[in-house]
């Protein structure tokens, strides 16, 4: 039994030099995500006393909405891309999301010709000016990102995608301190970070090994297998996207009525909060979700009795790493937020308190999200982003029907933490787990968690009246 820690560490180096192995991939992706993350998190005070919190709402809607269109654009295809066995199958599919990303995007450059005042109107984005009829370049350049990062994904090539990370999040955060010193604080240069950020990220990983392809997806191009490919993963765009966009929409659902009820300030405090407590989920989420999902689909279609304990496994890893941070982070938030940011964003500390545990299920998702479709059961994934939509947008009127920003950003994260769980419970529950035990233990171990560190904020309270 004494060698038994040893022997473990041993097979863990093995299975480290093992190339193309879970560990090996899961450790580079997790270093890359880790470093480019790190970049944000150290350069954040000073891009936030730089911006304030009126330009992040601008910014927070331009990115909502290519959030929204993101799926719409595409048809949710590269949601498809790990499946096909056929590289020709593959390239198909590849051919097929470019050419309805283009033409998606060029009926939205028209559109905005024609209602782009009336859009910025609605949406009370008037600062954002002619920035606005950017978007449908954005939204190409965005979604030939998604395409090229997931093309490696199906290849096991994480490490590109890791550089590619670090070196765009260096070089964006610079440019915004840069122009945001010249310009005092405008929206535009969150915007133009943003967009370099993506044009570099996409040239770079088209410019790697995946571009030998490049010749072989125009030279195959055929109409009838197009068709073919779209008819075979129609579950994408028939019950994939719709579950999607749902999801979507409910996430950006606090933007776009936050704005016109609160205003943009009220925009950029709850965006701030949620973009640093996203922070670490984004971290695991690149780092775990391409690895995983690449894993469970493999397992499923060699090994599918292994895929429960590798879902349940990862599910109590995330919960153990991630139940401290949220906690403090739940009870401190104002306290760090004026500290770390300036007073000008302490109100965002606060939404923090409201947020946190959702953002902790939201990172327990990362191992259940990916079940409905490696699975094949996409309906339930719209049935469970129709409840949280649902769950939201009754939390959000209610809190606005009595004008109190407070009460609405509480009763949308108690809502959605709710919904998230039981989603998190009928994943684990088709995958045939006991869900009673899981849910007990999981609840247990945050409400202990959360007590004890909420006893030391009294206990520092009583004695420190920075902390009250």
């Amino acid at each position: 039994m004494s060698q038994t820690p040893l022997k473990r560490l041993q097979e863990l180096l093995q299975s480290l030099r093992q190339r193309g192995s879970f560990t090996r991939n899961l450790a580079i992706t997790l270093s890359g995500s880790t470093l480019s993350t790190l970049i944000g998190i150290l350069l954040t005070p000073v891009v936030s006393r730089i911006y304030h919190p009126a330009a992040y709402g601008q910014f927070a809607v331009y990115n909502a909405l290519i959030s929204n269109l993101n799926l719409l654009s595409t048809l949710s295809f590269p949601g498809a891309f790990l499946l096909p066995r056929r590289r020709s199958q593959f390239l198909a599919l590849v051919q097929l999301t470019i050419l309805v990303s283009l033409t998606t995007c060029g009926l939205l450059a028209f559109g905005l010709g024609v209602a782009g005042p009336w859009v910025m109107h609605q949406l009370h984005v008037e600062a954002l000016g002619n920035w606005l009829y950017t978007l449908p370049v954005m939204l190409l350049v965005f979604n030939l990102n998604n395409v090229l990062s997931t093309w490696y994904m199906r290849d096991k090539q994480f490490g590109k995608r890791v550089g590619v990370e670090i070196a765009t999040s260096l070089g964006g955060r610079a440019f915004t301190i840069g122009y945001g010193l010249l310009t005092g604080g405008h929206v535009a240069g969150l915007l133009l970070a943003d967009f370099l950020n993506r044009v570099v990220s996409t040239v770079t990983l088209a410019a790697g090994s995946i571009r030998h392809e490049f010749r072989e997806v125009l030279r195959q191009f055929s109409w009838k297998r197009l068709r073919l490919v779209a008819y075979k993963y129609r579950d994408f765009p028939l019950v994939y996207l719709p579950g999607g966009y749902v999801y979507i929409l409910s996430t950006q659902l606090p933007v776009f009525l936050l704005a016109p009820a609160f205003g943009a300030e009220a925009v950029g405090l709850y965006s701030f909060s949620m973009s640093l407590l996203e922070m670490p989920i984004n971290v695991l989420g690149a780092a775990i979700a391409p690895v995983y999902m690449q894993k469970a689909a493999e397992t499923y279609q060699t090994e599918p009795e292994r895929l429960p304990g590798i879902t349940l496994n990862l599910y109590y890893k995330l919960l153990y790493l991630g139940v401290l941070p949220f906690s403090i982070v739940t009870v401190y938030g104002d306290v760090l937020f004026r500290v770390v940011f300036g007073a000008k964003w302490e109100q965002a500390g606060v939404f923090t308190a409201y947020l946190g545990f959702y953002s902790l299920f939201k990172l327990l998702s990362l191992g259940t999200a990916g079940i409905y479709t490696i699975t094949e059961r996409q309906k339930y994934y719209l049935y469970a982003n129709i409840l949280l939509l649902a769950v939201r947008a009754l939390g959000l009127s209610i809190g606005i029907s009595q004008h109190n920003l407070d009460l609405t950003l509480l009763l949308f994260g108690v809502g959605s933490l709710l919904a998230t769980f039981a989603v998190d419970l009928h994943v684990l529950y088709l995958l045939r787990l006991p869900v009673l035990r899981i849910a007990l233990r999981t609840v247990g171990l945050i409400g202990v968690t959360l007590l004890l560190v909420w006893l030391t904020r009294l206990g520092l309270a009583h004695y420190l009246p920075f902390f009250r």
